[in-house]
């Protein structure tokens, strides 16, 4: 069988290749088509096709739109697939215009997402206008028809996509995350045809992982590339985070993900590699998760919270993520703010036994439990709908 693997995003993406992957191991044919790779070297697709998504195409404005459709046209003649798995809205809505068979992989769970878009942008919009003069009446009357143009466009956005993803949902297998957005899925596509794949690591990432070592001395990592985001995203706001740990006594802190000037008790790797990520993590004691509380965390499952384990790492999350506490049970503590996450690292930096004993068993939770492939076969039960 010939796998299309469609996205409006580019390779490397860890989701999308692990889906090739699984279905390349069964003797299936794999193919990318998305935006350009950036740095891809990866021998998992026979071949990846270009394919220019524009944000004016994301809103479905019929000419942009159509430019993207005749660039898929193209690949879909050359390539002849069996079957497209569509990963995120834009594509799977896309495809759905071609009769072919395909399943909708929601990463994002667009509805919601769009939402999260839409604070963002509103949110860019407030700081630019009070960077203005404050009395400068003439700025802020020129800004108000941008700031009511925009308005206007994201709430367009939020309705076209909510619709877009419940017609969808309701027509095509569709593939999602955790479980929490599996049951909203369900009721808007009045479909059982909703699949639970969660973020976890492939077993050859992560078999022959040694037993966690006992670290005399507390240390946290925080794995994520928030120093590159252009916009603030309000779900990932870590604002005092590292001024909590230069000015506390909880250990040190290790981000991986971008490069700053280290601080007295704060260090930056820059990008790694995922052996180079989980490498570094095994260093570490904590895994922390620790995005301010976000009504948007209910439906959030970062692959983090998945990879920590693996790495020995106890996780502390914000109480906000439920599908984290579901998934880990025991194996994670939470907190509602920071001054609680200080007071439980001070808990922990003086009972590192304690703290040694919880990494162990989290550790052989993941090593028996979270694995990609113990839901893998939900991907090839939606290809079999299809």
């Amino acid at each position: 069988m010939r796998i299309l693997h469609l996205s409006h995003e580019g390779l490397p993406d860890w989701r999308i290749e692990k889906s090739a992957i699984s279905a390349s191991s069964r003797g299936h044919e794999v193919i990318f088509g998305g935006r350009t790779p950036i740095n891809y070297n990866r021998k998992i697709f026979s071949k990846i096709y270009e394919i220019s998504w524009t944000a004016k195409a994301r809103l479905g404005i019929p000419f942009y739109w159509h430019s993207v459709k005749k660039q898929i046209e193209k690949i879909v003649r050359e390539v002849k697939p069996d079957i497209v798995h569509a990963h995120n809205l834009f594509s799977a809505k896309m495809i759905s215009e071609f009769e072919l068979p395909f399943v909708y992989d929601d990463h994002e769970y667009w509805s919601t997402h769009s939402k999260l878009l839409t604070e963002m942008k509103t949110g860019k919009l407030i700081r630019e206008s009070k960077m203005k003069q404050k009395n400068n009446f003439q700025n802020i009357t020129l800004d108000l028809p941008k700031r009511i143009r925009r308005m206007l466009i994201n709430y367009y956005a939020i309705r076209l996509w909510t619709n877009w993803e419940k017609e969808l949902v309701s027509s095509s297998p569709t593939i999602t995350v955790s479980d929490k957005i599996a049951e909203d899925l369900r009721v808007i596509g009045n479909t059982e045809n909703v699949f639970v794949v969660p973020n976890f690591p492939m077993k050859f990432e992560v078999e022959g992982f040694e037993k966690p070592h006992f670290h005399s001395m507390l240390s946290s990592i925080y794995a994520g590339g928030d120093g590159h985001n252009k916009e603030k995203m309000p779900n990932r706001n870590i604002d005092s985070l590292t001024n909590m740990f230069n000015n506390s006594d909880i250990g040190k802190l290790t981000i991986i993900g971008w490069k700053e000037e280290p601080s007295a008790n704060v260090n930056y790797t820059g990008f790694l590699s995922r052996q180079s990520m989980y490498n570094e993590m095994f260093r570490h004691s904590i895994g922390l998760i620790p995005w301010k509380n976000h009504w948007s965390h209910t439906y959030v499952s970062p692959n983090k919270a998945y990879e920590y384990p693996h790495a020995g790492l106890f996780v502390m999350c914000t109480s906000s993520f439920k599908t984290i506490q579901a998934t880990l049970k025991e194996n994670c503590a939470t907190f509602h703010d920071y001054g609680n996450l200080e007071s439980q690292l001070h808990y922990f930096k003086d009972n590192l036994e304690e703290l040694y004993k919880k990494r162990v068993k989290i550790f052989e939770f993941a090593q028996s439990n979270l694995l990609w492939e113990h839901n893998e076969e939900n991907i090839l039960r939606a290809y079999q709908l299809c």
